[in-house]
């Protein structure tokens, strides 16, 4: 029997899971604890206190590790995040635990890789559809910005990441009301054109909310007061979707696409309507193929937990 350790770091929170992975390949999660990240004072301090909770059985042997962050890595080593008051880097990982595979992986890798798992997470279905067996993959996600990921299956049986900013890519507006909505961002953030991030995420909601009432308020309370065919419902289902249609078209996910990040976890209504519906299928030539790509949210806070073991997992397997 195999041990992997799963981190998941965020800005506010990191997780942390220990996974066995049984003779036949079955991988079971046997313990997790969630920390502060802003309470730690490095990546080893974390990890420190994660063992001493108890959760985490400190003296087990780790044959893998695999951290994912919300950033961008370097040699597979480095990462410097925005919202987290301290670098990562697992160099020194590497000589503490010198016997153990260690990874370090981009936080929608690890969202990329739950996917395949779907049936072992709580998912809520957004559109029905038939996965096309061996197609890519899609999970495109709004948090504090717009994450996405692609997984391709390989020839071997696992699955090929690709790595994506496309939340960092201009987003496009139609018609006059969204055409003044991005006159109205891009004076408000100063941003020189309107991408994903500003656009479909917790901050793109208070952008709207603010454009369509002219109260600044957080997305916290926007939600508690919209209904789900208010204005505000309404167009942001249409933009998130539409960021959604733009990547399953650029990565022809006919294997299935995953809504994952916060805003829509704790928020269904956002996206499972027919205005996000509608709007994802509006293509003139690959309607009906975009409307045979089965949708579905995640709705599991340790979905990127569960990813990260799958991919220690599949790394793993090459010894």
């Amino acid at each position: 029997m195999e041990n992997i350790i799963a981190v998941d770091i965020g800005g506010t929170n990191s997780r942390f899971a220990h996974f066995t992975v049984d003779n036949n390949g079955g991988l079971s999660c046997v313990g997790t604890v969630k920390l502060k990240t802003a309470s730690t004072s490095s990546l080893d301090d974390l990890i420190d206190r994660a063992l001493a909770s108890g959760s985490i059985p400190a003296g087990v042997h780790w044959n893998t590790v695999v951290l994912a962050v919300p950033g961008a890595v370097k040699e597979n080593t480095y990462a410097s995040l925005a919202n987290v008051p301290w670098e990562v880097d697992v160099s020194g990982l590497r000589v503490r635990w010198g016997a153990t595979r260690i990874f370090l992986i981009n936080d929608f890798v690890a969202q990329a890789f739950a996917c395949p798992l779907a049936k072992r997470l709580e998912t809520e279905t957004v559109q029905t559809g038939v996965a096309e067996p061996r197609a890519a993959m899609a999970v495109v996600g709004a948090g504090t910005g717009l994450g996405h990921c692609a997984l391709v299956a390989t020839d071997g049986g696992d699955f090929l990441p690709l790595p994506s900013e496309a939340g960092h890519a201009a987003f496009p507006f139609y018609g006059k009301t969204e055409t003044a909505y991005r006159d109205f961002l891009m004076e408000r953030t100063g941003a020189e054109y309107p991408y994903g991030d500003i656009v479909v995420s917790g901050p793109g909601l208070t952008n709207l909310h603010a454009f369509l009432t002219g109260r600044e308020i957080p997305p916290k309370d926007i939600v508690a007061e919209i209904a789900p065919e208010s204005e505000t419902t309404v167009l942001f289902a249409r933009f998130y979707a539409r960021a959604c249609r733009n990547y399953a078209l650029t990565v022809l996910a006919l294997g299935g696409l995953f809504i994952a990040g916060g805003v829509a976890m704790k928020n269904p209504f956002l996206v499972v309507n027919d205005h996000f519906r509608k709007e994802f299928g509006e293509s003139r030539h690959y309607g009906p193929m975009l409307r045979q790509i089965p949708v579905s949210l995640i709705a599991s806070e340790d979905s990127g937990l569960w990813g990260a073991a799958n991919y220690g997992m599949m790394k793993g397997k090459g010894g």
